[in-house]
């Protein structure tokens, strides 16, 4: 089958070696654009096994990024104590009617995996919304704009017994959230994506509806595989599934991907669109930086109803 991901030559992007600080690894970064420069918003592990988010910027997207050396959102700031252990795996959505970036981030420390919200009009200073979905959850992404006249955001919930599908909420502001609603389970006996299932990017509106990139993740011989998936999420009621991939359309092959700190490993978290094409930033065995590009019809052409 012709793959319908193609791999940056330069792979990986951005590893610890282009960091100005020391750190055990870079991964799963939000992406967005700003006065026609790439900016990433990485997840850089430090010496102490904590999280902080950090600001990357790139002419092209792939190469010569410029990292700020002090972090957007760090970790252990005194006020913040659901964020003691760490920030990480941002996503990022420019919010015209706000005219703010939004990002949402795993808020980590003692009490559990929640989801934070925070925002910020020049990507340099930041202000925190607060927390907007306790333990345990995470992998939370934002609708780039109001679909009834209400936000919404996907996010992934534990509900216990091992059970982990993406679900979505709605809001009027941007603080309270409710309405939630199941969107899309996990697999279910040999699937590809049997154990857990959690949203990639931010969704991307399309003639067709939202398309939904995320990961799953299947057992084999006690290892983990973070593979990659898509779905269709209707336009006006995005908890509905219109279309999904019956099978993973990214997954880790190359030695950056399935050797590092956690192997076999591909997450997407951040997605740019340039015209009929997507581009796709991932962590990589959770210790690098990668990107991946792919046509939006083939992925599209990938699901069935």
């Amino acid at each position: 089958m012709k793959p319908i991901f193609h791999r940056c030559p330069s792979n990986p992007i951005l590893t610890v070696e282009d960091l100005p600080l020391r750190a055990e690894a870079v991964l799963n970064p939000g992406a967005t654009e700003q006065d026609g420069r790439v900016v990433l918003l990485l997840r850089v592990e430090d010496m102490t096994g904590r999280s902080g988010i950090y600001t990357a910027r790139s002419d092209d997207g792939i190469s010569n990024w410029e990292v700020d050396p002090d972090p957007l959102l760090p970790y252990g700031c005194p006020d913040c104590r659901y964020e003691q252990w760490g920030c990480e795996d941002a996503r990022v959505v420019w919010l015209a009617d706000e005219k703010r970036w939004y990002i949402t981030y795993t808020a980590y420390s003692r009490t559990g995996a929640a989801v934070g919200l925070a925002r910020t009009s020049d990507l340099k200073t930041i202000e925190r919304v607060g927390l907007v979905f306790p333990p345990n959850n995470k992998d939370a992404a934002l609708f780039n704009r109001k679909i009834g006249g209400r936000w919404a955001a996907l996010h992934r919930p534990e509900a216990g017994g091992g059970i982990e599908n993406i679900w979505i909420a709605f809001s009027p502001d941007l603080y309270y959230w409710g309405e939630d609603h199941c969107v899309l389970e996990e697999g279910t006996g040999p699937a590809w994506d049997a154990v857990k299932v959690g949203v990639g990017p931010p969704p991307l509106e399309t003639e067709l509806g939202w398309l939904m990139l995320y990961h799953g993740v299947k057992l084999y011989g006690g290892r983990l595989v973070y593979r990659v998936g898509a779905a269709m999420l209707d336009r006006d009621q995005p908890h509905k599934v219109l279309a999904r991939s019956p099978h993973a359309i990214f997954k880790p092959t190359e030695i950056y991907e399935t050797s590092g700190l956690i192997g076999n490993v591909v997450f997407p978290t951040g997605v740019l669109r340039r015209g009929d094409d997507l581009w796709i930033y991932y962590g990589a065995a959770d210790q690098t930086v990668c990107l991946a590009t792919c046509r939006l019809q083939d992925v599209l052409n990938s699901l069935e109803a």
